[in-house]
Formats: structure tokens, C-alpha cells, sequence
């Protein structure tokens, strides 16, 4: 019957049952509102809440006091009642609070899974500029340690700071409508009191944005330290770093400090604002009631609540700091969303991308500059590429040859020209679409957790077994991952981890195979890669190029010369093209970097 139950439930799914919009859909006016309407009703529970409990602790001065004047006037009937009457407020205020912790903790908890999934669709989105320009442990930050401030902040201080906030309203109105002569002496250090928030507020809050970037910097240089390990022991760089590190470190703990010091500081005053107010109230009272203008229990209760008045303003103090982490993470994660994308979605004069693209390429006196650059990195480039014809980029390093295949795959967008597949210009194509049809197999290839299964469908997430099988075979990798001693199922770590240079190759250019693209765009990698692999390999990508448009950065000219055409640049412009034969014997930018070439046709590109 178990069973039978299981498998009559709903298919499980990444969403929960959230209403509203899709969090992974484009928002290019984010607002934090927006996130909040689908849960707007446990938003408003959670306030009613929050009054309630406030609502408890203003009660309880009140029967403080109705209980000191039963006493001195002798009425045990009303005595009962007010004790009666302060045991079920405590009780029903348990209850209240168990509850708003379980319906702030639901609210909360789906804020963060909406932030959270809204952050990570958007770097998704974002042009390869972006990741070029950030460093990799900033963006951690955001998506860790800034969506983990906020979290601990709606978890923890949210109700404490908004059950105090309703507590010092509360109060307010219970003291004037108490004794209004007292509560004119209780309030005559406020001014002095707001004044010191509105100071301490401007210091506290850009100590606490400093300490923000000084933790993204903290975090950036661990990972970039972890992922270059390997590079820093074989140049004895471990004490180096570590000292770098550590001053990094300090720089963020000594902000964290100069914070500390202000909440130090502004805290223990408000205390001793209290203490002053408290004791003003006191001897006024005191001269009040032996008049006999206010009876001992008014005193008792006004006293009770100016405790009150004050005592929301220290539990504030527990959670400031919480508090302020979150608004910056806030910020932050604002900041990462109304980022645009530098690529963005073709307009009102869009083109559906065709199941299968011809694979012809056209660029149009393009010119491109990376930002921040002095230089431009392409200038003025025209190439066309018919259909099925395998082109090699070469030239020096700097010549512009990845620049070529970013704009290529629209990885980035021309400052000016044009590029075109098929005759159109692929900013009318959606990107995501456009991406489908395209191979790309980067220099270094990346390879994620998992297996190796996992890896070459990457792309084509629905492949089965078999089909996975079949590209691994179509591309000569069959007999390399038949090696292994899972196959298919060997695990593989982060970045590739357990497989060699050569097997991340193969891996990679199966992956290329399974999309079936109709555009290739392939950045050799062998030279670090033994002989017998590198054949291997170059075997791999010769099948992967077959009836495919291929472009190929060629680092060895011995690849370039069995390309269709060669194409050569220099400083950002096409100087040559042609076949091999022909280029060596034009003697031009191609001949001498053939010249000066290893046997082997390597050169330094």
C-alpha cells in the first residue's frame, strides 16, 4: 500500500509550490517587492503577530500596577483578577510567539530561496564581461555570504526588531496615557536620543558597507589561492600568500572592529539616557504621590513601562549588527541584479533561430574593445566563411583570435559592424536559442562535478545512454573513457579532477558532438598533451569538424595548415589569408611565423 501511495504521488521538481512569478524569469526592474507578493499573506500573519506579542508587553505595567493598588488598598478580589488576568496573557504570548516563529521562519526561508534562484538565472544571463571584469570570490560573496547575512537576519532579527519597534509605540502611548506630566519628564532626553541615532546610523552604516568588500576581497583571494595552489607551491609562494592573505584578513577585522566600536559606544549611552530618564521619573514620582496626586500602583506601572521604553532599545542592540550585515548584502544582491546584461534579448525585429543553421559566417568591418582597454582588440575585421568550410585563426598573442570567436558565439557584441550567420545579424537571434546550434571547445576545458556521463551530455541534459555513447564514439573518445574504471560512470571532481589533460580534451569534445551544432568553434589546446594523446585528440577534433562550419584558434601551425583557409591577424586586423602553400610562399606574416615555429609547427600564439 506504501508503495502504491509513493507512486501515485506528483512527479518531484526543482520549485517549490510557490505562486507568482518565476523566479528564473528576466526582471530588468528588479524590486524586492515584487519577490515579497507571493507571500504576502504570511507577511501579514506574521505582523499581526508581532502586534500581538507587542500588545502582551504593554499589558503586563498595566496589571503590575492595577496589582501594587489592590495591594495597598486591600483588595484581594482584584488582585486575583490581575494575576488571573497576567498568567493568561503569558500564556496566550508563548503561543503567540511560537507561532510568528514558525510563520516568519516559512516567509523568510521563501524569500531566500526567490533571491537566491533570481541571483543565480541573472548571472546566468549576464555577458561573459561580467565575469571577465568580477572576480570570482566577489560573486561567491554575493551568492553566499550576503544571501547568508539576510537569511540570519529574517531567521533571528526581524521579529525581535519589529516586536521592539511595535513595543516602543506601544509604550509611548501607554506612558501619555498614564500620567502625561511624567511621561513630559520621561521623553526630555529624546531629542538627544534621536539625534545620537541618526550619527551613530551614517558612521555604523559605511563601516559596515567597508567590511562588506573587505570580506569580498577576503573571499576572492581564498579562492583564487585554492584554485592556484599548484602554482603557488612550485614557486615557493606559500609564505607569500599567506602573508597577503592574513593582511587581507586584518584589513576586514579591523573594520569589523571600528563597527563594533560604534555599537560599543551608542548602546551604553542609550542605557544611560534610560537610567537618567528612570530617575527623573522617580523623584518626580515620589514627590507626586507623597502629595497624593498619583497613587503608588500609577507610579509602579509608569516606572515599568519607561523599563519597557528603553528595554526594546537594547534588545536592538543584539540585533543591529545582524541587521546592518543584511542591508548591505541587500544592497548588494540589488546591485548584481539591476547589473545588464551586456548581450541582450533581440527587440521587436527578432528572427526565430532555424532548427538547423547553414553554418555560414559573415563578419562586417567589425571593431571591438574590451572595457577598460586603451587599445582596440579588433579593428575594422571583414571575414566570410561558406558553409562547411573549416577556418584556422592564427597570429601572435594579442592578435585578436579569441575576440574573433567571442563575438563569434556572441559572447560579447561589436562596438561596431556586424557579425552575420546565414545573413542575419545574430542580435536578432535569442541568445539561448543561437547557443543551442553552436559547439564551443575552449582552451581549457571545464569540466563540472559528476561523471563522466554527466559531462558529455551537459548540453543535451534528456540524451540517454546510448546516445551518449555514440558521441563519444563518433569523435574516437569510446576507447579513453572504456579505459577508465567506471566508464561512463567514472566520477569526476571539480574542474575535472581524476582525469587527465588529455581525457578532459575527449570528454569535451563529445560534449561538442552530442549538441550536434552546426557551427564549431574549437580553441586548440595540445601543446602540454604527450604525443601519443595529442594525436589522439587531434584525431577527436578532425571528426568533430566534419561536415561542420569550424573555426579553430590554432596554436600549432602544423593544425592550421590542414584547415580550408588560414586566416593570419595582427594587432586586432586581418593581414593574410590563403592556403598554407600559398601563404609561405607570399613570405609574409604566416611564412615568418612558420620560420620561426618549432619543427613541430608550434608557435607562441
Amino acid at each position: 500500500e506504501l508503495l502504491t501511495a509513493v507512486a501515485a504521488l506528483p512527479p518531484a521538481t526543482a520549485r517549490p509550490n510557490i505562486t507568482g512569478t518565476d523566479p528564473r524569469a528576466p526582471d530588468p526592474d528588479f524590486r524586492l517587492t515584487r519577490l515579497l507578493r507571493p507571500m504576502l499573506g504570511w507577511l501579514i500573519l506574521t505582523a499581526l503577530l508581532v502586534g500581538l506579542d507587542a500588545l502582551a508587553s504593554v499589558a503586563f505595567p498595566a496589571l503590575g500596577g492595577l496589582a501594587v493598588d489592590a495591594i495597598t488598598q486591600h483588595a484581594p478580589n482584584l488582585l486575583a483578577i490581575a494575576v488571573a488576568v497576567g498568567l493568561g496573557a503569558l500564556a496566550a504570548d508563548w503561543l503567540v510567539i511560537a507561532a510568528q516563529t514558525v510563520v516568519s521562519a516559512r516567509a523568510g526561508e521563501t524569500l531566500l530561496y526567490l533571491l537566491r534562484v533570481r541571483s543565480f538565472a541573472h548571472l546566468q544571463r549576464l555577458g561573459l564581461d561580467y565575469f571577465e571584469r568580477e572576480m570570482a570570490g566577489r560573486i561567491m560573496t554575493r551568492m553566499t555570504t550576503d544571501v547568508e547575512a539576510l537569511s540570519t537576519f529574517l531567521q533571528t532579527g526581524l521579529s525581535t526588531a519589529l516586536v521592539s519597534v511595535f513595543t516602543v509605540v506601544g509604550v509611548a502611548i501607554a506612558l501619555l496615557l498614564t500620567d502625561a506630566g511624567l511621561a513630559v519628564v520621561a521623553m526630555l532626553g529624546l531629542p538627544v536620543l534621536i539625534a545620537a541615532t541618526v550619527v551613530f546610523q551614517r558612521l555604523a552604516s559605511t563601516a559596515y558597507a567597508e567590511a562588506r568588500e573587505r570580506v569580498s576581497e577576503v573571499n576572492a583571494d581564498l579562492q583564487e589561492n585554492v584554485t592556484g595552489a599548484r602554482v603557488a607551491q612550485a614557486f615557493t609562494r606559500e609564505h607569500r600568500s599567506a602573508r597577503d592573505f592574513a593582511a587581507r584578513s586584518d584589513a576586514y577585522r579591523r573594520t569589523r572592529l571600528r563597527a563594533q566600536r560604534y555599537i560599543a559606544t551608542y548602546f551604553p549611552f542609550v542605557a544611560l539616557l534610560s537610567d537618567l530618564a528612570q530617575a527623573a521619573v522617580l523623584g518626580v514620582g515620589a514627590f507626586r504621590v507623597a502629595a497624593g496626586t498619583v497613587t503608588a500602583g500609577v507610579l509602579t506601572a509608569f516606572l515599568l513601562y519607561l523599563g519597557l521604553f528603553f528595554a526594546p532599545v537594547q534588545q536592538l542592540s543584539q540585533v543591529f549588527d545582524g541587521y546592518q550585515q543584511a542591508a548591505v548584502g541587500l544592497r548588494r544582491i540589488r546591485e548584481l541584479l539591476d547589473t545588464p546584461t551586456s548581450v541582450p534579448p533581440p527587440g521587436a525585429d527578432a528572427i526565430p533561430v532555424p532548427a538547423r543553421l547553414r553554418g555560414e559566417v559573415e563578419l562586417r568591418e567589425v571593431t571591438f574593445s574590451y572595457p577598460g582597454a586603451t587599445q582596440p582588440a579588433l579593428v575594422g575585421v571583414s571575414l566570410r566563411i561558406a558553409p562547411g568550410e573549416t577556418v584556422a585563426l592564427v597570429g601572435t598573442t594579442g592578435a585578436g583570435k579569441s575576440t574573433v570567436v567571442k563575438l563569434l558565439a556572441r559572447f560579447y557584441d561589436p562596438a561596431a559592424g556586424t557579425v552575420l550567420i546565414d545573413g542575419v545579424d545574430v542580435r536578432r537571434f535569442d541568445p539561448a536559442a543561437f547557443h543551442h546550434r553552436l559547439g564551443v571547445v575552449p582552451q581549457e576545458s571545464h569540466l563540472f562535478r559528476g561523471d563522466v556521463a554527466g559531462n558529455i551530455s551537459y548540453g543535451v541534459p534528456q540524451a540517454s545512454p546510448a546516445e551518449v555513447e555514440a558521441a563519444a564514439r563518433r569523435v574516437g573518445a569510446l576507447e579513453a573513457v572504456a579505459a577508465l574504471p567506471y566508464g561512463f560512470r567514472q566520477p569526476v571532481g571539480e574542474r575535472g579532477q581524476g582525469l587527465s589533460a588529455g581525457q578532459r580534451q575527449l570528454i569535451a569534445l563529445a560534449r561538442a558532438e552530442l549538441v550536434d551544432p552546426d557551427l564549431l568553434l574549437f580553441d586548440e589546446a595540445t601543446a602540454a598533451l604527450d604525443p601519443a594523446t595529442e594525436s589522439v585528440v587531434l584525431a577527436a577534433a578532425d571528426r568533430l569538424a566534419a561536415r561542420r562550419t569550424t573555426v579553430v584558434i590554432a596554436h600549432r601551425l602544423a593544425t592550421a595548415a590542414k584547415a580550408d583557409r588560414i586566416v593570419v591577424l595582427d594587432g586586432g586586423r586581418i593581414v593574410e589569408q590563403g592556403h598554407h602553400l600559398e601563404l609561405l610562399a607570399a613570405g609574409g606574416h604566416y611564412a615568418r611565423l612558420w620560420a620561426a615555429g618549432s619543427p613541430d609547427g608550434t608557435v607562441a600564439a
